[in-house]
């Protein structure tokens, strides 16, 4: 069963009543919605129902990449992914799915403010919303990149677990439904290097990552993400991509820019067969091509 709301209009709670386990009622009256159905909660390593103080004031910020459009919810699915939410990725996360979990401070970059919609590696065009698989990549392989690891593995999960907290990130973003991937055009079989090193320096790569691609630029010193924290430019020779090492992954990255970060979209402007040439030249600086 879904229901529609208009984001303006929602905030969520999950409630379950001592005098009556499971049970609450549903509402729509100005603001509010109680869904039917509380999820057990892990506090302190035990599961209980009691009151959840999870409360999504999604969307009242207008920040999302549907803002002030509405929003179906699957109720069954959503209150499942909120109980996975709740015990896997509030510490970090936020229990307001802000970015400000517990432990956020730790971390750099933070962690993703769920409800501005705007995530990092994806595979649809600038400015739609990730695909449902996009989330499931992220949240199962962890985010590793070339100084280390910034958010862990989750492959304890099934896809039916990833599924349901693909929901719970949908609807806190305000987005009425997963975006739809891009296919890149088939890798060369005869690598254009020479033409993805003028490439490199005409896309002034070289200004972030380095002539020797050690994310050394002359600009990589004063780059800040959008949370107006420092952030490094990869280090192109270590070969850990954050979003994933395949070369169709790299290129994905080129195409839609890391959303959040000053890496910019080359994918609007930029035939596809430019942009694996730029590829295997990124490639070289790790040898990690073949």
């Amino acid at each position: 069963m879904t229901v529609s709301y208009s984001v303006r209009e929602r905030l969520f709670a999950c409630v379950g009543s001592p005098e009556a386990p499971g049970r609450s009622r549903d509402r729509q009256e100005g603001e509010a919605i109680v869904f039917a159905t509380c999820p057990p909660v892990r506090s302190g390593g035990i599961f209980q129902r009691t009151m959840i103080a999870m409360t999504f004031a999604f969307g009242l910020t207008g920040g999302g990449p549907a803002a002030a459009q509405d929003v179906e919810i699957d109720r069954e699915l959503f209150s499942t992914g909120m109980a996975l939410y709740i015990d896997n990725c509030a510490v970090c996360h936020g229990e307001n799915g802000d970015g400000k979990g517990s432990l956020a401070s730790g971390f750099s970059p933070r962690p993703r403010d769920l409800t501005v919609g705007v995530f990092k590696f994806r595979s649809t065009e600038v400015g739609e919303f990730a695909t449902k698989e996009d989330l499931f990549a992220t949240i199962r392989n962890g985010i590793k990149g070339s100084y280390g690891q910034t958010m862990p593995q989750f492959r304890h999960l099934t896809d039916d677990d990833l599924t349901a907290l693909a929901e719970v990130i949908r609807v806190a973003s305000d987005a009425p439904g997963f975006g739809t991937a891009i296919v890149p055009p088939p890798r060369p079989v005869n690598a254009d290097v020479a033409r993805g090193e003028v490439l490199f320096q005409e896309f002034n790569c070289v200004g972030c990552h380095g002539e020797k691609g050690d994310g050394r630029g002359v600009l990589a010193a004063g780059l800040v993400d959008s949370d107006g924290l420092s952030i490094m430019p990869a280090d192109l020779r270590v070969g850990q991509f954050k979003g994933g090492n395949e070369p169709e992954h790299i290129w994905m990255r080129l195409y839609t820019g890391i959303d959040g970060t000053p890496m910019p979209n080359f994918g609007r402007n930029t035939p596809g067969e430019d942009l694996w040439a730029l590829v295997e030249y990124v490639l070289t600086f790790s040898n990690s091509g073949s």
